[in-house]
């Protein structure tokens, strides 16, 4: 089965919901990128195995995820900066 590099960003109020969700994608082997963002590969049927997870976390309280797949090849294609700036 295919596997794809995967970017979950999501925006919880909730704290508890919040950390349990950061702990769900680390169990899945995705490695955060951003406070509230995580990167790593994963095939179709644990991409879908871990939105249903993050989902039943949130259940009626209010919040937002995103799962983004991307190709290889746009993989290739992305920019990143990463700048840290020593304290004077």
């Amino acid at each position: 089965m295919e596997e794809h590099t995967i970017y979950i960003f999501y925006d919880i109020e909730n704290d508890g919901i919040r950390n349990k969700i950061a702990e769900k994608c680390k169990d899945y082997g995705l490695e955060r990128i951003q406070f509230s963002g995580f990167s790593g590969i994963l095939n179709r049927n644990k991409r879908e195995e871990l939105f249903l997870k993050l989902s039943s976390l949130i259940g009626n309280k209010s919040g937002k995820v995103l799962m983004l797949p991307i190709c290889e090849r746009d993989m290739r294609l992305r920019k990143e900066l990463m700048q840290e700036v020593a304290d004077d």
